[in-house]
């Protein structure tokens, strides 16, 4: 670990004011911190202040570059910046007793001392402040001139987005550093920015010497904002391969894919994106995988060109309805796979998807059908290892892409390893249970489907006239545990057989009546599933029974006949 980074407990006067410059690579995120942020560390800092008690900031990633005086902010620009704006708007509260002419000595005196402190000292050529702290390529210009010089904009709805927040951050805590310090003391100001903010803040810097070694710092770290920073990372390498004459193009193809995928996402569309065609990449080696094989402009160029290509496509997998189906001549086929697999929650197939879209476009309606079954025979009923999962869609992903797979039958057949056999399939489903209060949809598609098979209607499990009855109630009354034990009871009112469908007004009148009592209710529903019940009494062997003879039609609702 000691090779890997420098760690250690730090508190913000310590670090901040020990000469060194705080850079924001260029191309990282914008300032974007809001109101709601900015609110919660005022009330940490004035909890601090009451207390006396120091607050954790967490985490700090800097990475040392060639000049010593300097170091890269890898993770931690939005706190730094905050804190920074916090001092700049206690400087000018100061500053405004100035201008009213109370103790204009001492007050000045003390802006000189926080504003080399916290902004930067002064150059003795240019006798301007050297700033402490550079933000990114949008947004350091507007923060030196008007923020750190304390100068309100002429224009401010005329500026960018982050830098509207950054002005808006500076008013909201001069707001805030003026009711708390209403008498308007410099020397309260001063102290409050030198012995709280400078001392009571406490962070744990980490300092790494290389790109890989942030990306894996960030894998295993747990801070404020930290679900950003792998994109951070992985932009500025590839724009850091990238000459400046190339910049504008690069910027527009990279600002389309986030637009399109979202910044938070985008590792984990490159992962699956590099698995389509590669070896399996594991999420903690992502970093060091796209090192090796993107190492130029042109590399830089041909994998924003090709992510752009599967980015809509990408998007689509998660919207069954965007207008990207529209030209599928299947659609509706697609649409209803799509939305099987969102509410199944699975993502391994997504590698062999973007294989089949770029490879193989005509024939993506049936491997979705494919992936749909397997899907439900792997994860919901058998609730199989989905690492085994991934491992076999990234091997065929990579056979498709080879063009070494064609057909939805070839395909299939590589695939059988992941589809769980009818015989085994069945056994699992016979004694599967699924919680209908945090899985109602999951029910609702189940029952749907089954009764779409044995009734030939086609009722949408989105339809909220549709309602899952539970035969033995969720809450059932005494005449219920003359036939189920009290300690076994729990576990059978959320088995598939203990549960059909009934309409909504039909579902309010069985309530939790026993079951002689329902069973009239029943008789009167349009779904067959339900007008089929037919056993005396209901208890824990009806129950096993139904589920049973269930598990044969789940068997043909999810097949695969190849």
């Amino acid at each position: 670990m000691n090779n890997l980074m420098d760690a250690s407990p730090v508190r913000f006067g310590d670090m901040f004011f020990n000469g060194k410059t705080y850079k924001i690579p260029l191309f990282q995120r914008d300032y974007s911190w809001k109101e709601e942020n900015w609110e919660d560390l005022w009330f940490d800092i004035i909890n601090m202040k009451e207390t006396g008690v120091s607050h954790y900031m967490g985490a700090l990633i800097f990475k040392t570059v060639d000049n010593e005086d300097e170091l890269l902010i890898i993770d931690g620009q939005q706190r730094l910046a905050t804190i920074v704006i916090i001092a700049v708007a206690g400087i000018k509260l100061i500053e405004d007793l100035v201008e009213k002419k109370v103790n204009e000595r001492e007050n000045e005196e003390r802006i000189q001392i926080l504003s080399s402190k916290f902004i930067g000292e002064k150059d003795a050529t240019s006798l301007f402040y050297k700033s402490k702290l550079l933000l990114n390529k949008k947004d350091n210009s507007f923060f030196q001139e008007y923020i750190l010089k304390r100068k309100k904009p002429k224009n401010i709805s005329k500026l960018n987005y982050s830098q509207k927040l950054l002005y808006k951050a500076f008013e909201y805590y001069y707001d805030k550093i003026k009711s708390q310090f209403p008498d308007s003391k410099g020397e309260e100001i001063s102290d409050f920015l030198a012995n709280i903010i400078a001392k009571k803040l406490v962070f744990i810097q980490i300092t790494v010497e290389d790109d890989l070694s942030a990306y894996t710092v960030f894998e295993t770290l747990n801070t404020r904002g930290i679900e950003l920073a792998p994109t951070d990372l992985l932009k500025n390498y590839l724009f850091s391969t990238v000459s400046e004459t190339d910049l504008d193009i690069i910027e527009e193809k990279w600002d389309k894919i986030i637009s399109i995928v979202s910044f938070e996402k985008f590792p984990l569309f490159l992962r699956y994106y590099l698995n389509s065609y590669r070896p399996l990449v594991r999420k903690e080696r992502l970093f060091k995988e796209v090192k090796k094989e993107i190492n130029s402009a042109k590399d830089v160029i041909r994998l924003l060109e090709e992510l752009q290509d599967v980015a809509y496509f990408f998007s689509a997998l998660k919207n069954p309805y965007d207008d990207f189906w529209n030209d599928f001549p299947e659609k509706s086929k697609i649409i209803e796979s799509l939305e099987s697999l969102n509410l199944f929650k699975v993502t391994q197939q997504i590698p062999l998807l973007f294989s089949v879209y770029k490879r193989k476009k005509d024939i993506l309606t049936k491997i979705l059908r494919i992936i749909e079954v397997i899907a439900f025979r792997y994860n919901i009923i058998g609730k199989l290892n989905p690492n085994e999962m991934e491992k076999t869609y990234n091997k065929i992903a990579n056979m498709v892409f080879e063009k070494k797979l064609r057909s939805p039958k070839s395909i299939f057949n590589k695939l059988k390893n992941i589809y769980v056999k009818d015989d085994e399939f069945i056994s699992k489903f016979e004694y599967s249970s699924i919680n209908s209060n945090r899985n109602k949809k999951l029910v609702k598609y189940i029952l749907i489907k089954i009764e779409n098979l044995i009734s030939g209607n086609s009722f949408d499990y989105s339809d909220s006239s549709i309602t899952i009855e539970h035969i033995l109630p969720e809450n059932p009354s005494d005449e219920w545990f003359k036939l189920f034990p009290a300690e076994e009871i729990k576990n059978y009112i959320y088995r598939i057989g203990n549960m059909t469908l009934l309409e909504s007004d039909k579902n309010k009148e069985a309530g939790s009546k026993e079951y002689k009592r329902k069973i009239s209710i029943y008789k009167s529903s349009k779904f067959r599933i339900t007008k089929e019940l037919d056993y005396d009494e209901w208890g824990m062997g009806s129950i096993s029974k139904r589920q049973k003879k269930l598990s044969e039609v789940a068997k043909d609702v999810w097949k695969i006949d190849y």
